[in-house]
C-alpha cells in the first residue's frame, strides 16, 4: 500500500521539476509534467517531466523506493516501455534507493532478458542513486525541492540535527512560505523512513505532524491510493475467478501453468477478453496464444 513518502516524493517532483533536471545534469529547455496514468497497470498515476531540449524532446521517470520489491526494477522497465510507448518520446528512467533494503545490490541500473538459446531479447538501462550513499551537500546545494532527500543521506545521528537546521535555513532565505511547509513536511516523512518519530519530533518542530495541512494531505494521499489499489486488486481477482469458474464448464481444471499465466496479467480487460475466447477453444493452452 502507498505510504506518505510515496506522496511526498511525488509532491517534491511536482513542485519543482527543474531541479531534478538540473541534478541529473540532463539537456534542459521547456520543462512540463504530463499525466502518466495508465490505469490498467498502475493504481495511481505518476509524472513524467517532458524537456524540450535544444538536442530534442524527451521525458523522465522518477521512482523512489524505499524497502525490498522483487518486482521492482521489472515494473520499472514496465513503466518505461507504456511510458514510450503513451508519450512517443525517449523516456529515460531513474531510480532513487532511498535506504538500504534486503536485495538492493541487485539493483544495478541494467534489466536483461535473454532466450533459451542466449540471445538477447530486453536490455533496459536505467539509473540508480543510492541516497544513502551519497553526501549530504549534493542535496543542500542543490534545487530546494532536493532539500528533503540531504536528511536521508550520507549522515550520522549525531549530525542529522545539523543538516536539518541547514535545511531550514536555506527554505527561510529562498522558498516561498506555502512550498517551505511542504519541504518540511517531505523532509519530516522521509526522516521517518531511518528514524524514529520521537528522535525526528525532537529536531523538528512537532507542529509538521499535528498542524500541517500538507502533512494530512500527504496522509489522505496515501489512503486514497490504497483504496484505489485494493479496489483495482479486487477487480482483477473477481476477474481471474469468474474466467476459472466458467472455463472449468467448458475445458474442465485448469492446470498450474494455466493459473500462473493468469496470475501475470494485471488488466481486467485483458481477463474479460478471455473470458469471451472460452467458447472458441478446445484447451486451456489455447488461451495463452496470441491471437
Amino acid at each position: 500500500m502507498p505510504k506518505p513518502f510515496d506522496a511526498s516524493t511525488k509532491f517534491l517532483v511536482e513542485l519543482r521539476p527543474e531541479d531534478w533536471i538540473a541534478f541529473l545534469e540532463l539537456p534542459t529547455g521547456k520543462i512540463s509534467l504530463l499525466e502518466a496514468d495508465v490505469s490498467t497497470v498502475t493504481a495511481a498515476g505518476d509524472k513524467i517531466v517532458q524537456v524540450s531540449a535544444a538536442q530534442g524532446t524527451y521525458g523522465v521517470h522518477f521512482e523512489f523506493q524505499a524497502g525490498p520489491d522483487t518486482e521492482f526494477v521489472p515494473r520499472l522497465w514496465q513503466y518505461n516501455v507504456l511510458y514510450t510507448s503513451k508519450f512517443k518520446l525517449p523516456i529515460r528512467s531513474v531510480a532513487f534507493l532511498l535506504r538500504p533494503f534486503d536485495g538492493h545490490r541487485a539493483i544495478t541500473g541494467r534489466y536483461v532478458q535473454t532466450d533459451t538459446e542466449g540471445e538477447l531479447i530486453h536490455d533496459f538501462r536505467h539509473q540508480v542513486l543510492r541516497v544513502w550513499q551519497m553526501p549530504p551537500e549534493t542535496f543542500l546545494t542543490g534545487g530546494l525541492a532536493l532539500l528533503p532527500l540531504a536528511a536521508v543521506a550520507q549522515v550520522s545521528k549525531r549530525a542529522v540535527a545539523g543538516i536539518v537546521r541547514e535545511i531550514d535555513q536555506r527554505l527561510e532565505r529562498e522558498a516561498r512560505p506555502s512550498d517551505s511547509e511542504l519541504l518540511r513536511t517531505a523532509t519530516f516523512v522521509l526522516l521517518g523512513l531511518k528514524y524514529d518519530k520521537i528522535f525526528v519530533e525532537k529536531i523538528m518542530s512537532r507542529n509538521v505532524l499535528e498542524l500541517s495541512s500538507t502533512y494530512q494531505a500527504l496522509l489522505q494521499e496515501g489512503r486514497q491510493e490504497g483504496l484505489q489499489e485494493g479496489k483495482k486488486e479486487g477487480n482483477l481477482e473477481e476477474a481471474r475467478e469468474m474466467l476459472l469458474r466458467f472455463g472449468r464448464r467448458r475445458l474442465g481444471e485448469a492446470d498450474e501453468a494455466t493459473k500462473a499465466f493468469l496470475e501475470s496479467i494485471t488488466s481486467v480487460e485483458t481477463l474479460e477478453s478471455f473470458a469471451d475466447r472460452l467458447w472458441d477453444i478446445e484447451t486451456w493452452a489455447e488461451l495463452q496464444r496470441p491471437q
